[in-house]
């Protein structure tokens, strides 16, 4: 998992999940976390 980059080159830190309500459940959505702050859903 370690060293993935994402398209600028930043450094892959860790899985984080975001919570998203769909018909009253609650759903986690895992997303990959980079180190310039940006998110990327996992597919």
């Amino acid at each position: 998992m370690f060293g993935k980059h994402h398209r600028n080159k930043s450094q892959f830190v860790k899985i984080v999940y975001s919570k998203k309500t769909v018909n009253g459940k609650v759903e986690l959505i895992p997303l990959e976390l980079y180190t310039d702050g940006s998110l990327k859903p996992i597919q």
